[in-house]
């Protein structure tokens, strides 16, 4: 494995630990948003298909994340971005999806209308700021923002109505926080598996969970 501009290369790919764990990342979402769209469509549950959109824009993310970690930034710095920019815009509908899927899952009338309208308008929001501001930062505050409503509607949920399915998605928002503070904090055991690698092993993990706990939700 040769290096390339700092970065591990092997063949024409930059990075391929990222790509391939990028890659078996986005074919878990894909197969889990599958399985899970079917499941909730036979069911009637519009919260679970809501969470199986949520999957299957994270396996998009986490394709195009693959092709702009698998581009050469040195001779096509140019794709490199435009892949990038996809994964980042990306990640938005998944925020969205997912606060789309509490608003019926925990709520009703009124309530759930203004979430389901914040939803719509933080979308915009953030697809603006990534325009200007095309970082993995920003990606990552808004996903923690709907993570968060998503915790705290399970643990309402749990405690209120026993709800099926809560505690799979506590432990899948407490896995995806552990997976951000380990790439934050740039915790790798390797050169050739960095903290984006490990950060997708752990994320393979909070898949799924989502996936089990949206199998089991039930709209209000």
């Amino acid at each position: 494995m040769a290096e390339s501009g700092g970065l591990p290369r092997w063949g024409g790919v930059t990075e391929p630990v990222t790509v391939l764990t990028n890659v078996i990342l986005g074919l878990a979402a894909f197969v889990f948003a599958s399985r899970l769209a079917y499941h909730s469509a036979v069911e009637g549950s519009a919260s679970g298909g809501l969470m199986a959109a949520a999957l299957l824009a994270t396996a998009f993310a986490a394709f195009l994340g693959a092709m702009a970690h698998g581009i050469d930034p040195v001779t096509e710095p140019a794709l490199r971005a435009r892949f990038w920019h996809g994964a980042l815009y990306t990640t938005g509908f998944i925020s969205a999806a997912t606060l789309a899927s509490v608003a019926l899952f925990a709520t009703t009338g009124g309530l759930r209308a203004a979430i389901l309208a914040f939803a719509a308008v933080k979308l915009v929001v953030y697809l603006v700021r990534v325009a200007r501001r095309p970082e993995f930062r920003v990606a990552a505050a808004d996903y923690g923002g709907a993570l968060a409503v998503l915790f705290a509607a399970a643990v309402f949920g749990a405690l209120r109505w026993r709800m099926s399915g809560a505690s799979w998605l506590i432990g899948a928002v407490l896995v995806s926080l552990a997976a951000g503070v380990a790439q934050a904090r740039r915790i790798g055991f390797h050169r050739h598996f960095n903290h984006n690698d490990f950060y997708h092993v752990i994320q393979l993990v909070a898949l799924y969970a989502f996936y089990r706990g949206g199998a089991l939700l039930v709209d209000r």
